[in-house]
């Protein structure tokens, strides 16, 4: 029988944390859970750890090795190899709550709905700090209030597999590539009003490494929009189109450009976004969401201009923490 939900697994140099994220799947309470993983071409005991859970729990893990092509090629791969109604992410540093896929499944029939979300934990030495999300509308709502995360919801595969949006091979921030050009295509959207996935935060990952693999956000965004042209829908969302390009080059990814040691390359990497939000949205300053969402960040956002925006590159460098 097709399982309820497949839950994809993609690890690269995991060995010290794929255990952990194992255990909270094996401890799940939605019995017919597939649990895909994808050994990214690790070099660390990462296989070692795969085949020790398979002999474990034979039948539970369907594991699969490739050369190491990056995160979003190896996101890609695993979704040509699920077999579930609907499927998630989890990553292989990260745990999930036991009762996570049965409550989303649950829900996502219920509601009979394409795409379900829930909240998370934020998870540091310092502790646990809840990240809710939502609830907003499929389309333009969902576009400018999503919370770029992969693992804190579940797809109908069926759905997914009928549209032309995969992850960006070779690209970070294929998370956030990949939900916006999705948002535009859904119709039922649901919630669950409860945080499952523990996000851990560690100084060596990917995502908090302040390098020029920032600049990688520079292209996702470019297919962003060829995606948005391609269908015709570029005129129909340019507002929210306009608003996540402000969120993100004066946002996250100004900040984790802010936090470059080299002061060169720090201020070239934050002018490829300032270049980019300009030269796409030379208006972006009367874009409506920044007055109608109201807030600090979009006081801030609107604050900003040729004259200031390297003070503030500098300011962020010093003193910000992790999150803007």
């Amino acid at each position: 029988m097709r399982p309820s939900v497949s839950v994809v697994v993609c690890a690269y140099n995991a060995q010290a944390s794929l255990g952990h994220t194992l255990d909270s799947l094996l401890a799940q309470t939605l019995k017919d859970l597939e649990i895909i993983v994808v050994n990214d071409g690790s070099t660390d005991g990462t296989q070692a750890v795969v085949e020790e859970y398979q002999k474990g729990h034979p039948g539970r893990i369907h594991a699969y090795q490739k050369e190491n092509a990056g995160i979003a090629a190896a996101r890609n791969y695993a979704l040509e190899k699920v077999q579930g109604t609907y499927f998630g992410f989890l990553d292989a540093d990260d745990t999930a709550e036991a009762g996570m896929f049965q409550d989303l499944y649950e829900k996502a029939l219920q509601d009979g709905s394409n795409l379900v979300v829930s909240d998370f934990w934020w998870v540091s030495k310092n502790g646990r700090k809840l990240q809710k999300e939502g609830p907003y509308q499929s389309g333009r709502d969902m576009m400018v209030h999503l919370f770029a995360t992969l693992w804190n919801k579940i797809y109908r595969t069926d759905w997914i597999r009928g549209l032309d949006i995969r992850f960006p091979d070779g690209n970070r921030y294929e998370d956030a590539c990949f939900l916006y050009c999705l948002s535009c295509q859904v119709h039922t959207v649901s919630f669950v009003d409860h945080a499952y996935v523990n996000y851990m935060q560690t100084g060596g990952s990917i995502t908090h490494t302040n390098n020029d693999q920032v600049k990688n956000m520079i292209r996702v965004f470019q297919i962003i929009l060829q995606y948005y042209r391609d269908h015709g829908l570029y005129e129909e969302y340019h507002a929210e189109l306009e608003y996540i390009h402000i969120k993100f080059f004066l946002g996250n990814s100004f900040l984790r450009s802010a936090k470059i040691d080299d002061p060169e390359d720090r201020r070239q990497t934050i002018l490829l976004g300032w270049n980019l939000l300009n030269r796409e949205f030379p208006d972006w300053h009367q874009n409506h969401y920044l007055k109608d969402l109201g807030g600090m960040k979009n006081r801030y956002f609107a604050m900003v201009n040729g004259g200031n925006v390297m003070f503030f590159a500098w300011l962020f460098h010093y003193f910000a923490k992790d999150n803007l």
